[in-house]
């Protein structure tokens, strides 16, 4: 009885190691057919032939974990590729999916050099779909994306580029300033710095206009400063404050920047110029006042400066 059991045994590990053995050889063949079909360009059907292969291994426990890894590698690198042409292509809603996938895999096979990169990818591909939806006007949307893109990358810098952009058209002035700190801190590419810089400087020119406009001078002044803050040589931003201070009677700091919004270069300077005539009459430096007001040659206010010079300073 001893003899048949040990034989019966025997028979069974044989045709265990058999079985074992076939079912080796046929992931083995399911992943020379993945290459096969991944060279042939083939790559949804290449997956699925690596994932034939990798379910057979993992039946086989042990013997069969080194192939599934390499299997799984190769589904990894497919998934990242054709993720990678969708994002290139800017179909952004299907590369996610792909780069989700890829993660998958990348988990499993624990790669972490492509984790790392796929940070990068997210990053880019919720950046995408941020600058779709900002062109379609839909501004608090795009930012949702490009803060989902910066949990996946909170040093991306072309994220925080746009979000500037979309700040500036929600007329969020804190969100605006933070991200263009960011821009300055995370971008290397200085012509993106310098639009980050110019548009803040442009939104609170604007904010400074409206002030004025508004009669709400301390605001204008602030609001000019701080668009210098972004751009130092703004002109403009020197006008608006020199007119805040001539309406607040600050003859002195009015002629600081009206004087500033002078020394640039610019077509047409007579705005600029009958500021600078306001401050210096405010000042009782009238002669002064009369040369600045022979600059003002051209629009709306030339019929005004000409009316100071021979009314009321009497200029020669």
């Amino acid at each position: 009885m001893k003899k048949l059991t040990i034989v019966l045994s025997i028979v069974m590990m044989t045709f265990a190691s058999g079985l074992m053995a076939q079912n080796l050889n046929t992931a083995g063949k399911a992943y020379n057919k993945g290459i096969e079909l991944a060279g042939e360009g083939k790559t949804v059907e290449a997956i699925e032939s690596y994932n034939k292969c990798a379910d057979i291994c993992a039946e086989l426990g042990e013997v069969g974990e080194g192939l599934k890894v390499k299997a799984e590698t190769q589904i990894t690198n497919l998934y990242m590729n054709i993720g990678v042409e969708k994002l290139k292509a800017k179909n952004y809603d299907t590369a996610i999916i792909l780069l989700d996938q890829t993660k998958v895999y990348a988990d499993k096979v624990g790669d972490e050099a492509t984790l790392n990169k796929l940070n990068s990818y997210f990053a880019a591909a919720y950046t995408g779909k941020g600058m779709e939806l900002y062109k379609k006007t839909k501004y608090k949307k795009s930012v949702e994306e490009y803060n989902k893109a910066l949990e996946y990358n909170s040093d991306y810098p072309s994220a925080h580029y746009y979000l500037v952009l979309s700040y500036v058209k929600l007329d969020d002035s804190g969100m605006l300033e933070e991200s263009v700190k960011n821009v300055m801190l995370y971008s290397t590419n200085e012509e993106q710095k310098t639009k980050a810089n110019l548009a803040a400087s442009t939104y609170f020119l604007k904010a400074g206009h409206d002030a004025v406009k508004e009669e709400q001078y301390n605001i204008a002044s602030a609001m000019a400063e701080k668009s210098i803050q972004y751009k130092p040589d703004n002109a403009a931003a020197f006008y608006i404050m020199a007119i805040a201070y001539n309406e607040q009677g600050n003859f002195a700091n009015a002629t600081k920047a009206a004087l500033k919004s002078v020394s640039y270069e610019g077509e047409d300077k007579s705005s600029y110029y009958f500021e600078l005539g306001r401050a210096y009459e405010g000042s009782g430096e009238n002669e002064k006042a009369c040369e600045a007001y022979a600059q003002v040659t051209k629009g709306p206010n030339k019929e005004a400066a000409q009316y100071q010079r021979v009314n009321v300073l009497r200029c020669y």
